[in-house]
């Protein structure tokens, strides 16, 4: 009978010791899942942040390269205007005008949108620079936009260039 029951003692005690050890593993594989949805967790973050930064190079990029083609457009606007209104030029000015389309609907269709202000429009500073301003006796045309010296745009809700607009100033008689 002592033999029985050194082996139930000897059970008893490889019983508990097993019984502990399957406790410490269960804290392990919790441990690893917890780690495993950790690292999920940083590589959906890394992914989300790295496309982010993409889209904001690419914007970036987008801006710097659209405001080179601004400086070329308005370079193309002005040789238009300073084409004499003569009858020979009129195969030239048909020519740079068709350039300038083009050139402005490859422009429009990448996402550039023209800021065009128009007359008694009024003068908002978020999208409006002022570059000067000219009298007006009508006092209701104070503040209002007089005309667009130079057009301005956005790409994607970012301004790249403000509209350039002489504003009307009251003057009493």
């Amino acid at each position: 009978m002592t033999e029985t029951k050194k082996t139930k003692k000897t059970t008893s005690k490889k019983q508990k010791a097993l019984e502990i050890e399957i406790e410490k593993l269960k804290e392990e594989i919790d441990q690893l899942h917890l780690s495993a949805k950790r690292s999920q967790a940083d590589l959906i973050n890394l992914k989300r942040r790295t496309l982010e930064e993409i889209q904001i190079n690419k914007r970036k990029t987008k801006i710097g390269l659209f405001s080179k083609f601004l400086n070329t457009l308005d370079e193309l606007n002005m040789t238009k205007d300073s084409l004499p209104k003569e009858e020979a030029f009129k195969n030239w000015l048909t020519g740079i005008e068709m350039i300038i389309k083009k050139f402005e609907t490859t422009l429009t269709n990448e996402g550039l949108t023209k800021i065009d202000p128009q007359k008694g429009e009024d003068f908002d500073p978020s999208i409006h620079e002022s570059i000067t301003t000219e009298e007006t006796k009508t006092k209701k045309l104070d503040g209002k936009i007089s005309h667009t010296f130079k057009s301005g745009y956005t790409i994607e809700n970012t301004i790249i260039r403000p509209a350039q607009v002489i504003l009307l100033k009251h003057i009493n008689n």
